[in-house]
């Protein structure tokens, strides 16, 4: 002779989910600082897409001074790491940003790429070739 499935009665359905809310609380308030944590690091790290002012200013600074060649030194590099208290690799990384969106080494070679992108949707017969 076998055994059906056990089924809770409502009794203890009803202590079951008493339970389950009691644990589930716990451990909101047990995690409580911690999620606060993540959640403050994710809003600073979201905001944290721009520089100091001082900091941008001295960068722009060599920027223009360099504005020719806009490619540092290493010493150059260290300098700027020492006065505005960034990485290496957040300079690296700014110069980077600034040359692609500020810098244009060979204007007609822009020129070029711009006309390039505009007869893109054209069929070679609507192009004077």
């Amino acid at each position: 002779m076998g055994f059906g499935p056990l089924v809770p009665s409502e009794a203890e359905r009803s202590l079951i989910e008493r339970v389950r809310l009691e644990l589930k609380n716990e451990l909101k308030e047990g995690f409580k600082a911690k999620i606060n944590d993540i959640r403050e690091e994710i809003l600073r790290k979201r905001r944290a897409g721009k520089l100091p002012g001082d900091t941008a200013s001295l960068l722009k600074s060599w920027w223009q001074s360099h504005s020719k060649w806009p490619y540092p030194t290493e010493e150059d590099k260290a300098r700027l790491v020492q006065e505005t208290g960034l990485q290496l690799k957040q300079i690296n990384n700014w110069f980077i940003n600034q040359r692609k969106r500020n810098w244009h080494s060979n204007p007609s070679g822009a020129v070029k790429s711009k006309s390039k992108r505009s007869n893109a949707g054209k069929h070679a017969s609507e192009l004077d070739i």
